[in-house]
């Protein structure tokens, strides 16, 4: 009996001795690994412009208000018009910033991937986001301060810090402005070919819709307290197209534009508005003035010289040429081409072949 009791008393005592072991093996994969997450953070840190010139101690201290957390793909991160409370550091996956536009539309805007820093303007100035971010994959972020922590608390308590990394960020704002300035600088001719590539229409090399949607509302209170407008339809330009082809068409626009163009001042805008019609802007005039003009290209067009693009044939095109005056017909940009137009068709379906006058 007196064996069997000390053998218990063996086994038992092995068994608290096995229980400290565990004990002490879990205490120090909690140490071991609470270190290799902190030198995670810490390189982490380091490796970003804002943080870059913090010496060991300082990194060490940011790091220790710092977490690491995990979103999930297409998970928000942070909306549009919430505040700034933390900056953010992308450790794993990508992450997409969008915007929402007057229109409704949802437009990208940036894109980080792992190693670069976000959010730290908000965090600095305390303001509300100015978009949203969203997790483009599984992503992982490192974000200062974390949880509940308060970055004006913390910054009391760290002045000379944050002191250092306002420096640095305000001297990357700096940075990122003279960059952005050379470069425009030095592409200006670049910039300027891609405008005309937005505002000009390929084939005439006239104003194209996006001049008259996006520029023409900007200069039409520049242009004088009268603009009339011109609008200018064949009346059988169709017959061209199907009977001698597209390409003999488009001989023949290029020469219309070309009357057109020859036919007015030089502070006068012409617009190829859609297809075969065309839109004249006449600053500072008014709606006599712009009658005779609309007579004389009227004339012009029709007498044009289309025979080598025709086989020789003596088709001549027909117009119907619509005008109206800015503010007498219409008060905006919108209303004065739309009066214009319609005035066009209310010729054209009259028979075209000449000019009408808005309210005539």
């Amino acid at each position: 009996m007196i064996i069997v009791l000390r053998y218990l008393q063996g086994l038992f005592l092995h068994k608290i001795n096995e229980l400290n072991t565990e004990n002490l093996d879990f205490s120090y994969f909690l140490h071991y690994n609470n270190k290799q997450i902190m030198i995670e953070k810490i390189n982490l840190l380091r490796n970003t412009t804002l943080f870059s010139q913090l010496n060991e101690e300082e990194l060490k201290i940011i790091a220790g208000y710092s977490e690491f957390k995990g979103f999930k793909d297409e998970e928000i991160i942070f909306e549009e018009g919430t505040v700034g409370e933390a900056l953010f550091i992308v450790k794993s996956g990508d992450v997409r910033i969008v915007k929402r536009q007057e229109s409704g539309k949802v437009r990208d805007i940036a894109r980080f991937i792992p190693g670069e820093l976000f959010g730290e303007l908000d965090l600095f100035e305390d303001s509300p986001r100015t978009a949203t971010a969203i997790a483009e994959t599984n992503v992982t972020l490192l974000y200062f301060p974390a949880g509940e922590q308060d970055f004006e608390e913390i910054l009391d308590d760290y002045p000379s810090i944050f002191a250092n990394l306002l420096h640095i960020l305000l001297a990357t704002i700096a940075g990122r402005i003279r960059s952005t300035n050379k470069l425009l600088s030095e592409k200006t001719q670049w910039v300027d070919g891609l405008r005309k590539q937005m505002l000009y229409d390929k084939l005439t090399g006239l104003y194209n819709r996006t001049f008259l949607n996006e520029d023409f509302p900007l200069q039409l209170p520049k242009y004088g307290k009268k603009t009339t407008v011109l609008v200018l339809k064949p009346d059988n330009f169709k017959y061209i197209n199907d009977t001698y082809g597209h390409s003999a068409g488009d001989k023949v626009l290029q020469l219309m534009a070309e009357t057109v163009k020859s036919g007015i001042r030089n502070n006068d805008i012409v617009i190829r508005y859609r297809g075969d019609e065309f839109v004249v802007i006449l600053p500072d005039t008014g709606t006599d003035r712009g009658m005779k003009l609309a007579e004389i290209l009227n004339d012009r067009l029709y007498n044009i010289d289309i025979k080598p693009f025709i086989e020789g044939s003596d088709f001549r095109t027909s117009w119907s040429i619509g005008v109206a005056t800015y503010p007498v017909h219409g008060d905006d940009h919108e209303e004065i081409i739309k009066v214009t137009f319609d005035t066009m068709l209310i010729k054209r379906e009259n028979g075209g072949n000449g000019v009408l006058c808005a309210g005539k």
